[in-house]
């Protein structure tokens, strides 16, 4: 791998290494990664899962990782080197010099990175004007209700306990479009957090605990959901990275909090696209070097997941954004049939998927600890028969499919 494309796929490393070592740095990357560190921080954080006991135990556990600890202290470096550069983060390097980062303080350090970030001067970027569709349930089909049941539920839930935290809150993805699959569709959901509640340590609290409960939502619907909510802030729209939530989404999504117009200034976002599909990449890469073929429930959705999207990211990778619905057909353009083998299977599957029952009384359970309820649920279905095994699948040569695959993208991608 030649040195362009280790900055590509390693930024971390690379601009970690330059200002340690006194090198050249450019100062707009710093910039956009800070901002791309602190959205995966902030997302962290809201979904409970700031660790790996905090993401199933919470809010029993609300723990801080050694690995979330390292990256809000990598953060400060960054911030460091901005602020000699004349940007300043004065305000967040003061609270570094006068308090410890721990698991209780940490919403203070987020908040006042994103205040500092909010203030600094950076390139001005292309405007553009979203008008969002309002979510309305009776577009649905009556004879889904029941199964609907939850995203009712959610959008009640979200314009009673959320509206004062949220510019919007999106519905997006197959429940969106109506063109969802019973069992194998998840509930997919964007939020766009008010300045002031980032502004404001004690309300992000309360936020997070709000958006913890609202989780047993996601799981009525997928049993399996391997994510919480999408995050953006109200300070994203103003230097905005399509890798967060790219506009084209904006088409097919419904606005819970009614008919909005959002106004966006975009900036680059390709080195943040590449560096998204190659997680994908390694992903597939590491799971067939390590002869990973035993894969439970929970792992296995998880698999087919990153199956789906990886059109989608190859696509935004080489500088396309466009609905995953229709990524598809454009992205198996540039393969050959024998490649794409891997998603029309898994395209396949998705139409006959098929789901064991419920252990009894999940719901109950996940009304105090919904990751915690479905993960047991999983963990039970694994024991007695597994979603592998009923829906026939060959987890190896899934696999070994998508390796070959990811490889030849990765090779057709142009930094």
């Amino acid at each position: 791998m030649d040195k362009k494309t280790k900055l590509y796929v390693d930024r971390k490393t690379f601009i970690l290494d330059s200002i340690k070592n006194g090198k050249k740095t450019e100062e707009v990357m710093a910039i956009n990664f800070l901002q791309d560190e602190l959205h995966d921080v902030l997302y962290s954080y809201i979904n409970g899962g700031f660790s790996k006991k905090g993401f199933i135990f919470y809010p029993l556990v609300k723990d801080l990782s050694g690995k979330n600890k390292n990256r809000i202290n990598d953060m400060r470096i960054i911030a460091g080197f901005l602020n000699e550069n004349n940007h300043d983060f004065s305000g967040t390097l003061n609270l570094f010099k006068k308090n410890k980062l721990n698991a209780g303080n940490a919403p203070l350090f987020i908040s006042s990175f994103y205040k500092d970030f909010s203030n600094i001067k950076k390139p001005e970027g292309k405007c553009k004007k979203i008008k969002c569709k309002k979510f309305n349930f009776n577009d649905y089909n009556k004879e889904d209700s029941k199964y609907l049941e939850p995203v009712l539920e959610l959008n009640s839930f979200a314009k009673d306990k959320l509206n004062g935290y949220l510019v919007d809150f999106h519905i997006h993805g197959s429940i969106a479009t109506k063109d969802y699959i019973k069992g194998w569709s998840d509930l997919d959901t964007l939020i766009i957090i008010k300045k002031s509640v980032l502004g404001d340590a004690e309300l992000l609290i309360s936020l997070r605990d709000l958006l913890y409960k609202s989780k047993k939502y996601f799981y009525k619907i997928d049993p399996l959901q391997h994510h919480g909510h999408m995050a953006i802030t109200e300070h994203d729209l103003d230097y905005y990275c399509q890798a967060f939530f790219p506009l084209q989404l904006f088409k097919y999504s419904k606005s819970v909090f009614g008919n909005k117009i959002l106004d966006f200034k975009i900036r680059d976002g390709r080195m943040e696209n590449i560096n998204r599909f190659y997680f994908f990449v390694d992903y597939f890469k590491n799971l067939y070097e390590n002869e990973i073929f035993n894969l439970g429930s929970y792992e296995l959705k998880n698999f087919f997941h990153a199956i789906t999207l990886f059109p989608t990211m190859y696509l935004q990778a080489k500088g396309v954004h466009i609905y995953k619905k229709f990524s598809f057909a454009m992205a198996k353009e540039d393969f050959g049939k024998k490649l794409w083998e891997p998603i029309d299977a898994v395209s396949k599957i998705r139409k006959d998927w098929k789901t064991p029952n419920e252990i009894p009384f999940v719901d109950r359970i996940s009304g105090m600890n919904p990751l915690f309820a479905y993960q047991i649920n999983s963990r039970y279905w694994d024991l007695f028969n597994g979603i592998g095994r009923l829906n026939n699948i060959d987890i190896k040569k899934l696999l070994t499919q998508m390796s070959l695959l990811a490889e030849n993208a990765w090779n057709k991608i142009k930094i």
